[in-house]
């Protein structure tokens, strides 16, 4: 007999993203507090001498050049205001509706057929053909962080090879950081 037996569900299995570290900062660095969790692998730029996310938002569905709207993998931060590009094309984020259980539905035309899957990421202003990551990136991150916790450490990694298919990082942000790979 079980007495006071409770079943639990199994905890959502986290994906493999980093295949390989090459090179790491030593002591690892401060995040800015942020508002939404960040998972692994996520760029970060500086900032005041605290580090800030570069955020990343995964297609769920692929977008044709004529949609208002875009599915976005749960998680990514995406908030009105929020530049969001891909390529050299950035286009800002009108509303979000977060009510939908398997990702966040966003309102935002960006004129062009993108693949599912594809990891979009946040400019520093909108542009047709300019668009830049909103920080510099310098590193990506080796372990989540939680949100609203205050500031907090984390593992700064600058060279290894991460999995593009789970990877929190955009190709276009990827290829500013020299040592880090999309494999």
């Amino acid at each position: 007999m079980e007495v006071n037996f409770k079943f639990k569900d199994a905890a959502k299995v986290d994906p493999i993203r980093i295949e390989q570290v090459i090179a790491e900062k030593p002591g690892g660095g401060l995040i800015e507090n942020p508002q939404f969790e960040i998972a692994p692998t996520t760029a970060v730029g500086e900032k005041d001498g605290k580090f800030v996310p570069i955020k990343a938002y995964r297609l769920v569905a692929a977008v044709a050049a004529a949609d208002t709207t875009i599915k976005v993998e749960k998680g990514s931060g995406v908030a009105v205001g929020d530049i969001i590009a891909h390529g050299k094309k950035g286009v800002k984020c009108t509303k979000v509706d977060t009510t939908p259980a398997d990702h966040d539905l966003v309102i935002v035309t960006l004129g062009e057929g993108i693949a599912n899957d594809t990891v979009l990421y946040q400019a520093k202003e909108a542009s047709e053909d300019a668009a830049e990551p909103i920080y510099t990136p310098v590193y990506v991150t080796g372990n989540h962080v939680p949100a609203n916790e205050g500031d907090f450490p984390v593992r700064l990694i600058n060279g290894a090879n991460l999995r593009k298919e789970t990877a929190c990082i955009a190709k276009e942000v990827a290829a500013l950081l020299p040592l880090i790979t999309l494999v």
